[in-house]
């Protein structure tokens, strides 16, 4: 996912498309439909080890990304507005219940539920460590504190360049890092630290040109344990790259 550095940062989100997504070859057609409310269906029912091709059409009007959340692998794929995008996603062969994340940065967040017979939950991930390396590449590090419900960085602001984001969870529960960058109509995503357990740290080294940013958590309802969205609960901020 994009806590491997931005990977998709440098070839822009239309080629990011063909880069960072699956391929829809193949497989089962599940159609899901991402409006301006959010995505539809929220649950898919499957077979343990089946292949889907998810045909996911965007009707709303702004740019969507769906993911595979909680342990599910499913690289995360944009969809711009009014387009359709073909992504294949293998059931796990163990079957249960795995979750895509279909969301806007910053907007509507839905989780759909991919069900597969008998079997407990996918495995929660987490994108955290007790110790995070310094990057001797960087040219300035970030140290992000994540808590309930707040996102406070060391610092405000910071030179255009190689950049590490350290984020640290001191709060009770998982929480993520993301980079938005702000544009006319929303936020693009330039990088993620995912699922990062309470009292453990996670780190991702970023190539950010001058703008304006927002530092964010986006965990939605039904993600990594939570029963609220972050985001809407105030998990945010500015932040400037100069």
């Amino acid at each position: 996912m994009r806590t491997l550095l931005g990977v998709c940062l440098a070839i822009g989100a239309s080629l990011a498309l063909a880069a960072c997504g699956s391929s829809g070859a193949g497989g089962r057609e599940v159609n899901i439909t991402q409006a301006d409310e959010g995505c539809t269906p929220t649950a898919i029912d499957a077979t343990a080890g089946e292949k889907l091709n998810l045909l996911v059409k965007n009707d709303s009007g702004q740019d969507y990304e769906i993911e595979g959340i909680d342990g599910a692998k499913l690289e995360e794929v944009i969809v711009p507005e009014g387009r359709t995008r073909s992504i294949g996603y293998n059931v796990p062969g163990s079957g249960g219940v795995t979750k895509l994340k279909c969301y806007v940065p910053g907007g509507s967040s839905t989780i759909i539920e991919v069900r597969a017979g008998a079997g407990g939950a996918s495995e929660e991930s987490t994108g955290g460590s007790s110790e995070v390396t310094a990057d001797p590449s960087a040219d300035s590090t970030v140290t992000v504190n994540l808590g309930e419900y707040t996102v406070e960085p060391d610092s405000s602001s910071v030179e255009a360049g190689k950049i590490q984001f350290v984020a640290e969870n001191t709060g009770q529960e998982i929480h993520e890092l993301y980079v938005l960058k702000v544009k006319e109509n929303g936020y693009d995503v330039v990088g993620e630290i995912e699922n990062v357990a309470p009292g453990e740290s996670g780190a991702m080294t970023l190539e950010v040109v001058a703008g304006d940013y927002r530092l964010a958590c986006l965990i939605a309802p039904g993600e990594a344990g939570s029963t609220v969205d972050h985001f809407q609960e105030g998990m945010h901020t500015d932040f400037r790259v100069e």
